[in-house]
């Protein structure tokens, strides 16, 4: 008899746990998303809107709110944004109070292409369109061609992890034996760069050039600087 009160016992803890599960499932499927928080992982150049990231996650509903959860396929929402050419990566979750959780990771330009090419180039070395909503302050690259996409990815990169030579340069032009020009921001002289290699040489010339004539006050007198010899600075003046 004992023996068969626990069987009995048994069988209605298990029958009451299946009745619990079978209501957090239904509760579940019927529970409807609240509201939409969008965030982007950087502010700094918004090359999409949250107004526009909130029409790519309502595409085929007329609203997300509302909507049961259980409808909602994550992974697909994810790949409709990602797919967007201003987004570089996506994370969409739902919490548990009905909240639908949506990280974005803008993708975010480095330089500007001018000419038959006009688009971006981003931060992993792809080109990217143009913006209908915002036009990022970058230098700008001119005389691109395929085969100098590497290189300008380097100088570009190389220039702005100094803060000297990043509020410097405005302009990168590429003449077709791939040598390189630069434009300054505050002067009118050009920098010939030559090839794109030996950077941290020829910099290192350019700022301690830089430093002595800023002490002189003779830069407004310059033309051009020439960084194309190994040790020595080439100056033309007016």
């Amino acid at each position: 008899m004992h023996k068969l009160k626990n069987i009995i016992r048994l069988v209605l803890v298990i029958l009451l746990v299946i009745s619990l599960y079978a209501f957090a499932s239904s509760r579940y499927s019927t529970r409807k998303l609240k509201s939409i928080s969008i965030t982007f992982t950087d502010y700094s150049d918004p090359l999409i809107s949250e107004k526009n990231v909130n029409k790519l996650l309502i595409q085929n509903n007329d609203s997300l709110k509302n909507l049961n959860i259980e409808n909602l396929d994550l992974n697909k929402t994810e790949l409709r944004l990602v797919q967007n050419a201003m987004i570089r990566d996506a994370e969409v979750s739902v919490s548990l109070d009905g909240w639908l959780k949506v990280v974005v990771q803008p993708r975010k330009p480095i330089a500007r292409i001018m000419g038959k090419t006009n688009a971006y180039l981003d931060q992993d070395n792809l080109i990217m369109p143009l913006s209908k909503e915002h036009t990022a302050n970058v230098p700008l690259i001119y005389g691109y061609r395929e085969n100098v996409q590497d290189k300008t990815f380097d100088l570009i990169n190389f220039i702005k992890e100094d803060e000297l030579l990043k509020a410097s340069f405005t302009q990168v032009v590429f003449d077709k034996i791939d040598e390189v020009t630069l434009s300054v921001r505050a002067f009118d002289f050009k920098v010939k760069l030559g090839k794109v290699e030996k950077l941290d040489h020829k910099m290192m010339n350019y700022k301690a050039f830089l430093a002595k004539m800023q002490k002189d006050n003779g830069l407004s007198e310059i033309k051009s600087i020439d960084l194309r010899f190994d040790n020595q600075v080439v100056v033309i003046k007016k």
